[in-house]
């Protein structure tokens, strides 16, 4: 719709500048199949961006069986299904999971996942933030 003759059309605001304080030294590519796989609490964890690294987020890929219910005190969770059928606990729900679901777990909430086939459960977690806690610190809280 156009602005009546003699009246300008109100713009909105140009959006502020991203501020982003974290400059990273170049681009990198991380293949799946060389990073070393280990047994963590909640199944078989490969990291893609690991606790070792200057990096502002945690990725993990899981082949999850045997997890363990848990929270975290500071550190949020997002959980993308990448293959299988499953249910994860948060806090006193269970939900059905699938491949294509994704899942935001806020800090403080109890949660827990299981396959609910015999076919694995494999999910992509992004933790955030990556070190939240000063040295000697736990986040993580066992059930």
């Amino acid at each position: 719709m156009s602005a009546p003759a003699g009246h300008q059309e109100e713009r909105s605001p140009t959006p502020p500048d991203v501020n982003v304080s974290l400059k990273l030294p170049r681009a990198s590519v991380r293949r799946l199949g060389d990073q070393e796989e280990f047994r963590s609490i909640c199944g078989m964890r490969r990291d893609l961006l690991g606790p070792r690294e200057d990096e502002p987020a945690f990725f993990h890929y899981m082949r999850i069986h045997d997890s363990r219910r848990h929270y975290h005190r500071k550190t949020i969770e997002y959980y993308f299904v990448v293959e299988g059928t499953g249910e994860m606990e948060l806090d006193d729900e269970t939900v059905p999971i699938a491949k294509g679901d994704f899942i935001v777990v806020p800090t403080g909430v109890w949660h827990t996942t299981r396959p609910t086939t015999d076919a694995e459960l494999h999910i992509l977690i992004c933790a955030l933030p990556a070190e939240p806690y000063e040295p000697g610190e736990q986040d993580h809280y066992y059930s």
